[in-house]
Order: structure tokens, then C-alpha cells, then sequence
């Protein structure tokens, strides 16, 4: 890497606080963004030269890096006039089941195939006039290699999960400056998504031509060489061999030989260091997010964040190529990406405290919960508008309700109107599927659910969150306990920080 030289301060953190700090996932923003193109992703290095000479003091490369802490809170405009926000899965629109309706597309790739499906859709219809995608490389199946997709065929050539690290934002670059491209979807996880959205924030000049951002649910990205050799000297499995991957509880690998599974616990060590303290499993700043809808086969989950997402998504339901459902009527698969998101995010926070502990350098801080949770009082954020259950509800009729509310908990309320306790789709999904006609909240009610009055601070419903292991929080009168007046989710906390 070539001598600092010059006043190159925004490279030299990049530097010294991403790359060699390890944090860097090599998306390419830095490359794609840079005015006198300085900088050079090639493989997973990141080459610079002198740019001091063409122009002094340029911030642009660190401040557009999605692992730096700049531009964060001006990424989040993009999303935030959404309706809705959920702990773990950020703002949206809509979230809803989704699938391919063809089914031989659904059997070509993972879920749903619907991805691949609203791109083909895109270019077929002229939407948009290319699509940034990762393809498997020709030697290597499992290495990813990002591509200017400007046909449908380019886009079935990139079906499959990726797991390795993919320099889709420099292709972003190509796509405006050696294409020509004006109308451009960009596909990729929550660090791509963040790198895009921070150009826009930047209103860098290349982000005229995006069209729409598509972000993929993300648990963590591998470290390709660190994992291959390990596959390699334990399992005996050459990086030519590996027909595909999964992870589900295990890493599945598929090769021609047969399939091996690998414990997630020898799978950790080669995660990348900046995915072990990222928060984001459903890429929040997407205009579309697509993931899994685990335990359910050819469904996808998609959550719709934007105005641009939704005419986007929709344009492909209304020509008849994807099929949709309802996700509440489906508990356990919206319970999976729920407990997904949120135990990633506390995973990460876990990460980051203890990297903070050993002095280690963390380029993004995470927000000063204490000194602004303290200045809010429960009344002030807690939600008045409430939708209460009866008790005789059977779990059926639950979730008929929650389909048509939009929430996954409520207070359950007695004929007298007593606040009896409060259930949620955590304990509707332990109920089996066909006694759900039969069983009654009342049998599965939480009987001791946390409260707190109106006039306690955030901070207070913060702590008592925490210290229960609780996502919400019963607000009750001072005066008469059995009197439920409001409710405080973590999501609301969440608000007022992001705010």
C-alpha cells in the first residue's frame, strides 16, 4: 500500500480504523466513490495511490464506508417516513410471504426465488435497464464475483446464496461509468445497503441513476480464504468441490462427493470482524428486504420499507409472476425472522461491549442509551391507542387479529375491562397448528407481565426491559394497577434513539 502523502486524513482513517483494523468487507463504495479513482478493490485487498496531488483533504472515501460512523443518521431519511417500526426489523411498509410463481424458478434458487423474480420482471418490462448482482465464479461455485446485469439471463446466472464478501458497490460504479447505465437496482446485504444509502446522503452524482435498492437478510459474512483452508485441512473438502452452502443450525455443505454439515461453532472463528458487531439482519435501509421464511419451503419474507419499493414489488405481483400471503397467519416463520433480527442485534451489542472493554477500536459508536432514555417519561412515548384481546379468544381468532393490526403482542383484557396479562406470537407458536381452533388465550396469557406507571422515566422501562428479557411493557394507573393505559415496546426506545 503506498505511503501516506499529502493531507489525506479521511484515507488514513479508512485505513487505520476499517481496513487494518479488519472491519472492511471490500463492497468497493471507497472505489466507486472516489472523484480521482485512487482506490482499487482487487481480491480482498485494497490498493491505494497518492491522491493528495489531484486533490487535498477529500473526506468522501471514510465517510461513505458503511463501517464508518459518519452518515449514519442521514442514511436513515431514506426509510424513516415508513409507518411502521419493529425492533430488529427497522421501518416499513408492508412485510408479507412471497414466492416465485413459477415453480421451476423457485427450484433454481433459495425460498421464494423472488429476487431473481422482480429483477427479470424489471429488465422485461424496462423498469430498470441493469441489475447489481453477485454470480458464483466459473472455478469456484461458492465465490462470489458482483456483476453488471443488464438481461435476464444475467440475473438467473446469480441465483443462490452468497456467503463470502462481494464488491457489489464498485459495480455499482461500472455500472454508471463504464455501462452507462441510468436505471440501476442494486442488490445486496445490510453493509452494501448502508454504502448505498450513505452516497446518497453524500449526494454523491452516481446515485442519480439508482432505481431501487434490494437488501438481502444477513446473519454474517465469512472470511473466504480463513474458511476454505479449515474445510480444507479438517474436512477434506477442496474450495473446487463445494457445489453450494447453507446455514440454518449448521453449515451445510453440498459437494459432488456428498453433503457434510459443520457445527456453527466452528464456523464463528472465520466470521468477518466487522459482521460480528453489525446489528442489521434485514439490511433496515433497503427499499426491499428478502429473506428466508424458514420453516416454510419456496416462500421468502419481504419487507416493504420505501414508496419505490412497494411500486416496485408490486409492478411484478399485478403481471402475475409473484404470489403472495399473509405472514401472521403463518406464527412460526414471522416468529423466526423476529427472534433472528433481535438476537443478532444483542449479539453484536454484546460484541461491541466487550471489543470497548479490551480496548479494541470500534469505528461505529452505538448510541448513548442512558442520557437520552433519561429525558423522556414513560407517558411521553408509550402508545394510547390500544387493541386489547378478550380472554376467550381461541389462538385462531389471535391471529385473524394480528393479521389485520399489524402487531405480534397485546393486552389481554377481562369483561369488566381488568388487564388480566399479555400475549403475544411468541406463545401462539407454541400452540400446534391444529388445536389452534381449540386453545384460549386464557390458557396461554402471560400472568405476570412487567408493568410500569406513566410517570417512571424510559430509562426505567429501558432497565426493566432488560433485566426481564422483555420486549414490551404494560403502562397501568397509578391509581388502579388493574388499569392498562398504555404500552412500551422496545421499539418504541428504539424511536427515540434513532430520532
Amino acid at each position: 500500500m503506498a505511503a501516506k502523502k499529502g493531507n489525506l486524513i479521511a484515507y488514513n482513517d479508512l485505513e487505520s480504523k476499517i481496513i487494518n483494523s479488519g472491519f472492511c468487507t471490500f463492497c468497493g463504495a471507497c472505489e466507486a466513490a472516489c472523484p480521482v479513482h485512487a482506490i482499487k478493490i482487487e481480491g480482498y485487498k485494497v490498493e491505494h495511490s497518492d491522491c493528495s496531488k489531484h486533490i487535498d483533504s477529500c473526506p468522501i472515501c471514510y465517510e461513505i464506508c458503511p463501517h464508518s460512523d459518519e452518515l449514519v443518521s442521514e442514511s436513515l431519511k431514506f426509510v424513516s417516513d415508513s409507518p411502521t417500526k419493529r425492533e430488529g426489523l427497522g421501518y416499513y411498509r408492508r412485510i408479507l410471504l412471497a414466492q416465485a410463481a413459477d415453480p421451476e424458478l423457485r427450484k433454481l434458487g433459495h425460498g421464494g426465488a423472488i429476487v431473481t423474480t422482480l429483477l427479470t420482471n424489471a429488465i422485461d418490462t424496462g423498469m430498470i435497464d441493469s441489475a447489481i448482482v453477485s454470480q458464483a465464479e466459473t472455478n469456484i461455485p461458492i465465490k462470489p464475483k458482483a456483476l453488471v446485469g443488464v438481461v435476464p439471463d444475467d440475473v438467473f446466472s446469480a441465483v443462490g446464496s452468497k456467503f463470502f464478501p462481494s464488491s457489489v458497490a464498485r459495480a455499482y460504479g461500472s455500472a454508471v461509468y463504464e455501462y452507462g447505465k441510468g436505471d440501476i437496482a442494486f442488490v445486496g446485504v445490510p453493509c452494501h445497503v448502508l454504502a448505498l444509502r450513505k452516497l446518497e446522503a453524500w449526494e454523491h452524482k452516481i446515485t442519480g441513476n439508482l432505481k431501487v435498492i434490494i437488501g438481502l437478510f444477513c446473519f454474517w459474512t465469512l472470511s473466504f480464504g480463513h474458511l476454505l483452508d479449515y474445510l480444507s485441512k479438517t474436512y477434506n473438502i477442496n474450495p473446487d468441490e463445494i457445489k453450494r452452502l447453507d446455514i440454518v443450525k449448521e453449515l451445510i455443505v453440498q459437494t459432488d462427493k456428498g453433503t457434510i454439515t459443520v457445527p456453527l461453532s466452528e464456523v464463528k472463528p472465520h466470521i468477518l470482524t466487522s459482521c460480528e458487531t453489525c446489528t442489521d439482519f434485514t439490511s433496515e435501509l433497503a427499499d426491499i428486504s428478502v429473506g428466508s421464511a424458514y420453516p416454510l419451503k419456496e416462500w421468502s419474507t419481504v419487507i416493504i420499507r420505501t414508496k419505490a419499493g412497494e411500486d416496485f414489488f408490486y409492478s411484478a405481483v399485478e403481471a402475475g409472476v409473484i404470489n403472495t400471503g399473509v405472514i401472521e397467519l403463518e406464527p412460526d416463520a414471522f416468529a423466526h425472522v423476529i427472534e433472528t433480527a433481535v438476537n443478532k442485534r444483542k449479539t453484536a451489542l454484546k460484541e461491541l461491549n466487550e471489543m470497548k472493554e479490551a480496548y479494541v477500536p470500534v469505528p461505529v459508536k452505538p448510541l448513548q442509551e442512558i442520557s437520552i432514555l433519561s429525558k423522556f417519561k414513560v407517558k411521553d412515548v408509550m402508545s394510547k391507542k390500544l387493541k386489547t384481546v378478550s380472554p376467550d379468544f381461541t389462538v385462531s381468532q389471535l391471529l385473524d387479529f394480528m393479521a389485520k393490526h399489524h402487531h405480534t403482542g397485546y393486552p389481554v383484557v377481562d369483561e369488566s375491562g381488568d388487564f388480566m396479562g399479555l400475549v403475544a406470537l411468541e406463545d401462539v407458536v407454541k400452540v400446534e397448528k391444529e388445536k389452534r381452533d381449540e386453545v384460549l388465550i386464557r390458557d396461554i396469557i402471560q400472568k405476570n407481565p412487567v408493568v410500569i406507571f406513566p410517570e417512571e422515566l424510559a430509562l426505567d422501562a429501558f432497565k426493566k426491559m432488560r433485566v426481564h428479557d422483555a420486549v414490551r411493557i404494560a403502562v397501568v394507573d397509578n391509581a388502579n394497577p388493574k388499569k392498562i393505559i398504555g404500552m412500551l415496546t422496545k421499539t418504541d426506545l428504539r424511536h427515540i434513539l434513532s430520532d
